[in-house]
């Protein structure tokens, strides 16, 4: 019995070097030796959460290994299932790999655990986007704007999705909110001469 306690506190020791080993090689972008380190981090102790979580990453970002990132991921959620980190990595990938329905599903995770995470709001809205429910998209960024009034990017995704709609009085609404913040801004200018030519054309 002691000498098993103590073979696990050594695992773990070990385990923790390694894992540490692999945020230097992380640091230097060395992709190869990130998975490395952090494979003998999880095999030496299968609860090392940022372990999963980053060797989830380093397959992702690294090596654009997908389905190896989601298999780390969920090991990571298993320890911690309300992780907003994992969440929205994972609704990221998913997005890119135009898996919009689990994108979704991740980013509504992230708004359940903390209704007032505006980029939670946006990303869930780029998503529906991107699957085509405009409708559902308009919502998700009135919602994240409800929490940040003054974010640029939801203002113009927004004023661009009204554009698009033919909604041009509410398209150039959202510009002018833009310049309210930064009159400066080329592309909200170019943005609005855009509204207001198609607007005169109809």
């Amino acid at each position: 019995m002691v000498d098993e306690k103590i073979e696990q506190k050594k695992k773990l020791k070990e385990a923790e070097e390694f894992y540490q080993k692999g945020l230097v090689f992380g640091k230097d972008s060395d992709a190869d030796g990130a998975i490395e380190c952090w494979q003998k981090t999880v095999e030496l102790n299968p609860k090392h959460f940022e372990g999963w979580y980053n060797l989830g990453n380093v397959y992702d970002i690294g090596r654009g290994d997908f389905e190896s990132a989601l298999e780390c991921w969920n090991k990571a959620l298993e320890l911690k299932p309300n992780d907003v980190d994992v969440l929205y990595n994972m609704g990221n990938a998913y997005r890119e790999h135009k898996e919009y329905d689990k994108a979704i599903e991740s980013y509504k995770k992230v708004v359940e655990l903390n209704p007032k995470d505006h980029e939670g709001w946006n990303n869930m809205a780029n998503a529906y986007q991107g699957k085509g429910e405009v409708n559902q998209a308009i919502e998700c960024w009135k919602k994240a704007l409800e929490i940040k009034p003054d974010k640029y990017e939801t203002w113009y995704n927004l004023g661009i999705t009204y554009k698009e709609l033919g909604k041009f009085d509410l398209a150039i609404e959202c510009c002018q909110k833009i310049q309210e913040k930064y009159p400066d801004s080329h592309e909200v200018t170019r943005l609005l001469d855009a509204i207001n030519k198609e607007k005169d054309r109809t």
